[in-house]
């Protein structure tokens, strides 16, 4: 009898299958490592514009009550921090680094002209909001002109006729 020794075969990956199994992780890395920084602008991005929301709800509810008067309101310009949270004294910072005010609202009432003037609503005017952002440690904007601009309507609930039956009467803003 012929006896047959049996080699002992090692199981492994081939270098070749090792090889294109590299090849397909770095081309997955890489597509990764390159959406990153996109992501983290969306990330960025969303998380702006829902401070900013936030603050627009803030400035206007801080309007209500105003005299309704063409010019920039006693209020404006209102600052907030990173998380659209409002900062009453921007002097008054005690940790500079915790609660930096990074955006800048700025309001200003003006007169509805042109085309979109209504012609039987005496009290409607046009709120306009500028928002800068970033802001350096004083409260000035880093960039000149705003990052966002918005426009919006805002009146009074008491018509023309008040002034007449109480002299002095100023209407105040209203929604």
């Amino acid at each position: 009898m012929i006896l047959i020794e049996k080699k002992t075969r090692c199981i492994a990956f081939s270098l070749v299958e090792v090889t294109f199994s590299m090849a397909v992780a770095a081309v997955a890395m890489i597509s990764i490592i390159g959406m990153l920084p996109h992501a983290m602008e969306m990330s960025r991005d969303s998380a702006d514009r829902t401070a900013i929301g936030t603050m627009m709800e803030d400035a206007h509810d801080r309007m209500e009550g105003l005299p309704l008067s063409v010019g920039q309101p006693s209020v404006s310009p209102l600052f907030y921090d990173q998380q659209g949270r409002y900062i009453d004294d921007i002097e008054d910072i005690k940790n500079p680094l915790l609660e930096r005010a990074f955006f800048r609202l700025e309001l200003e009432i003006s007169e509805i002209e042109g085309a979109n003037a209504p012609k039987n609503i005496s009290d409607l005017k046009a709120v306009g909001m500028q928002i800068y952002w970033p802001l350096r440690d004083d409260g000035t904007a880093i960039e000149a002109a705003p990052r966002v601009r918005i426009s919006y309507y805002i009146n009074a609930l008491t018509g023309p006729d008040w002034e007449l039956i109480e002299p002095g009467f100023q209407p105040k803003i209203e929604f």
